[in-house]
């Protein structure tokens, strides 16, 4: 059996949406069963709750507070935050887990598989783990003979901060198997504190196929409309996209949850969507404008035409991934000029494709070398 260990209990689409997809792919892959392991500590998951509490670290004592900014948020949405529950947790129930959560890492037990692969998500950022989290690096009590491989990890910048750089070349070195990374800038940190080779993958999300995330999708009814997602408000944006709006005639949906105090005129609001529909409102979409990592990745799949701005400090995943597909034309800089028509410009889409598939299959490689291996023929490249 293989398990994963990752963010499933974030209430985020990116995170759920790259469980889903490396689930999806190991089931295809692989002969044996794949399972999410329902790793859910409080200092994480908590930050998620109507009542929610965040975690901060003192020396090496973790102290918990309730989060009142995000507590007023929720009792001020009430109902969009209960909808929205409800559509991520039908997600998680159907297609990740249906467990209950276990709460703290020396209660996990590994003994029943093969392979844990951990990731793909920021679970090397002790700024979001509180700490290098134990279950993350794999200091895991009982795990059995299990060997860990790291799929498309993070630490949500090139490198670790110094003082987490010695616990974690000491679990990496003792615990896994393969390694390899979410971004391409981070190999040479690896490689350097660890002294052996790293390579960097896909978002798992990339790895489906158009189908598979229909099969996924929930159908919407709206139809020919102008799709916003943002991870953070824009001025520069909201301006592209009222004027694409005002020359188009087309409506705005906007996916975006709890932002109805950046409300863009006529738009609708349908931030009580969980992934499936998040998933359905790109196949109906005429445009999509976003600052979204993985609403580039989805307007690609689906090949919207799409423009997608810069963010003020996270735009490394997604540089890399328009340049992959040779679109870096539809990555709008904040001193770039704000031209209606460009969006209209015809992508290639089956060039889009063949690039976007040589990449695809080393990322194939490094999963079928190892749950598929070769006997006598281990991929040394990724091997600690």
């Amino acid at each position: 059996m293989i398990g994963i260990l990752t963010f499933y209990w974030a209430d985020d689409y990116g995170a759920l949406l790259q469980t889903y997809a490396l689930k999806c792919y190991l089931e295809k892959t692989s002969i044996e069963k794949v399972e999410i392991i329902p790793y859910s500590p409080v200092r994480l998951s908590g930050r998620y709750w109507f009542f929610p509490i965040i975690a901060s670290l003192n020396g090496e004592k973790i102290t918990y507070h309730f989060f009142h900014s995000r507590f007023n948020r929720n009792l001020l949405h009430v109902s969009v935050f209960i909808k929205r529950k409800r559509n991520i947790r039908a997600f998680r129930r159907k297609y990740l887990t249906r467990k209950f959560p276990v709460r703290r890492c020396s209660k996990i037990s590994l003994e029943k598989y093969s392979y844990v692969f951990i990731g793909s998500d920021q679970v090397w950022n002790p700024e979001i783990t509180v700490g290098l989290d134990d279950a993350y690096i794999g200091n895991i009590q009982r795990k059995g003979t299990c060997q860990f491989v790291a799929y498309a990890a993070s630490f949500g910048s090139d490198k670790l901060p110094e003082e987490y750089c010695e616990k974690f070349r000491d679990a990496a070195c003792h615990n896994f198997y393969a390694i390899s990374l979410r971004e391409q800038s981070a190999v040479p940190f690896i490689e350097n504190l660890l002294g052996a080779p790293a390579v960097s993958v896909l978002d798992p999300t990339l790895l489906l196929e158009k189908q598979d995330w229909i099969n996924a999708g929930r159908k919407i009814a709206a139809q020919n409309y102008i799709l916003f997602i943002c991870t953070e408000i824009n001025e520069q944006m909201l301006q592209y996209l009222h004027r694409l709006s005002r020359t188009t005639g087309k409506r705005i949906i906007h996916l975006t949850p709890f932002v109805h105090n950046y409300t863009v005129s006529s738009s609708e609001i349908h931030d009580e969507c969980g992934p499936a529909e998040y998933i359905g409102y790109f196949q109906n979409a005429a445009y999509v404008i976003t600052n979204s990592f993985h609403g580039t990745v989805f307007s690609i799949i689906f090949e919207k035409p799409f423009m997608a701005f810069s963010h003020s400090s996270k735009n490394a995943r997604l540089k890399n991934l328009l340049r992959i597909c040779n679109l870096d034309s539809r990555l709008i800089g904040s001193e770039d000029n704000l031209d209606i028509t460009k969006i209209d410009d015809k992508i290639d889409w089956d060039m889009v494709k063949e690039n976007l598939e040589k990449e695809k299959q080393l990322s194939f490689r490094f999963i079928h070398d190892i749950i598929n291996p070769v006997p006598n023929n281990t991929p040394e490249e990724v091997i600690l």
